[in-house]
């Protein structure tokens, strides 16, 4: 075969020769960073090297080790007790889609004629220009053919592939791509057809900024990407990080500085649209499927943004409290590969951040090169994640914080409980990230929630000197406790038991 070497930099059409039994080769790796749900980008037969051009929707590449490979990694994961989620690309097909080549040949003749959306006769596919195209196409790039959900054939043949994949591979769920031009209702059926093979099936929508009224009972997804989450996030650890669409990709993916104010003001409106739509929903509980932060996907970045140490310069650290914040907010952490290592991108910090450089290959091959204290970091999160039921489940409310000298809060510290209303519940906990560089916060007194002569255990901390003071793990009569932070650390608290 004609490929690149592993790790060299990558190309829009190029291939390095990765494959399925590669993913299951390194599961110990994956799992260790307490991750119990592996989502994987189309591995449809495709001309193209990310396979979002689609030739055959019922085939696994054969270049990926084909439909036995892929059985392989998925029963594996569910041997270890992880779910897997696969990427369905169903706006548009690629131009070696059988459906289109038919097209193509037959032209008006063509069975599959209105699969497609041609503005005229004959269809040309090659040797045109993006924007002179005579049929529809994603983003008028000629390679992407529109596929014609008004059209009974095309709306069946989805259908049947939502349902092959989870009947014959036993998946666990689609994250669906661009989905915004297929119409909701279709995306309803669709869901109700995977889950007529499994009813624990979940679908989870690849759309940017707030959109309660797409997830939930009466959306059309169980849940979405939470780009919201991260372009908060970024705002307020960055350093004064600005990102616009050009930089960072990706429609509503812009990242502006936020302080503590900023990021509480944004976070809060994205959590309330969610909340409110729960509140509203049918009985207001999780069971019947209605809008909830908790059933968001959150993530900082993708193979469709510019990575987060490239996006942050290259700061371990901000990269590091970044991680512990999505550990601890409502709705299941999303890692993009390479992330945990520190990758910034194949063109480093002085080159583009876009991609193709963003997709680089895993460096298996450099495991000297990795970050290895985010690696163990993140490490240490999953498994603080997975052990603590509150990170998972609780509801989010903000702590008041403030300096001991000046009574005012401080701009660059953020404090948030993850809590239960019936104590019976679980545990609370109380996460504090610091955001501000070169400088600790200051002794701060931060109301817990905890009540009075609580005392607190510290689940992780990433600061690099000591935190708290010698009686500080115990809340005074106010259920207060007075910490210096860390220059860019994060800290969790719950109560010590035993």
């Amino acid at each position: 075969m004609n490929l690149d070497a592993w790790g060299a930099p990558p190309q829009i059409r190029s291939f390095q020769g990765g494959h399925l039994r590669g993913i299951t080769q390194n599961l110990d790796h994956i799992q260790s960073l307490g991750v119990n749900c592996l989502y994987l980008t189309p591995v449809f037969l495709s001309t193209a090297n990310h396979r979002y051009h689609p030739s055959d929707f019922l085939k696994v590449d054969p270049m990926l080790g084909g439909e036995d490979a892929f059985r392989e990694l998925v029963d594996e994961c569910h041997a270890r007790g992880m779910r897997f989620v696969l990427d369905g690309v169903f706006n548009h097909t690629g131009r070696g889609h059988w459906a289109f080549t038919s097209l193509l040949d037959a032209q008006e003749q063509s069975p599959y004629r209105d699969w497609f959306l041609p503005k005229s006769f004959p269809v040309r596919a090659y040797d045109v220009e993006r924007y002179h195209v005579n049929y529809e196409c994603w983003w008028d790039l000629p390679d992407l053919p529109k596929l014609n959900f008004d059209n009974a054939g095309v709306r069946q043949h989805v259908l049947d592939i939502g349902r092959y994949w989870v009947k014959e591979f036993n998946i666990d769920g689609w994250r669906l791509d661009y989905p915004i031009e297929i119409p909701p209702a279709f995306w309803k059926e669709y869901r109700a057809v995977c889950r007529e093979e499994a009813p624990h099936v979940v679908t989870v929508g690849e759309l940017f900024g707030i959109n309660p009224q797409a997830v939930g009972e009466g959306g059309h997804f169980d849940s979405l990407m939470n780009y919201s989450f991260g372009t908060c996030a970024l705002g307020f650890v960055g350093g004064g990080v600005e990102l616009r669409q050009d930089d960072a990709i990706g429609g509503d993916y812009q990242v502006i500085p936020l302080d503590a104010d900023g990021f509480r003001a944004e976070y809060s409106r994205v959590c309330g649209a969610y909340q409110s739509a729960h509140a509203d929903s049918r009985d207001g509980g999780l069971g019947f499927g209605s809008a909830h932060p908790s059933m968001l996907m959150n993530l900082f970045d993708s193979h469709d943004t510019a990575r987060a140490m490239w996006m942050l310069g290259g700061d371990g650290k901000a990269l590091r409290l970044l991680i512990l914040m999505m550990a601890c907010a409502p709705g299941p952490p999303m890692m993009y590969q390479g992330t945990e290592v520190g990758q910034i991108g194949a063109l480093g910090l002085e080159g583009s951040g876009r991609d193709p450089h963003n997709r680089e290959a895993f460096p298996w091959h450099k495991k000297d090169e990795w970050d290895a204290e985010t690696l163990s970091f993140v490490r240490a999160t999953g498994r603080m994640r997975n052990d603590t039921y509150a990170l998972r489940r609780g509801g989010l409310r903000w702590r008041d914080a403030r300096g001991v000298a000046s009574g005012d809060p401080n701009p660059a510290l953020i404090v948030w409980e993850r809590f239960f209303d019936d104590a019976t519940d679980g545990d609370d906990a109380l996460c504090v990230f610091h955001a501000g560089r070169g400088n600790p916060s200051g002794p701060t007194t931060v109301d817990t929630g905890f009540g009075p002569c609580v005392k607190l255990f510290a689940l992780i901390h990433s600061g690099e000197r000591a935190a708290l003071g010698e009686d500080a793990l115990v809340t005074d009569a106010d259920g207060r406790i007075t910490i210096d932070m860390d220059a860019q650390s994060g800290l969790v608290l719950v109560p010590a038991r035993g």
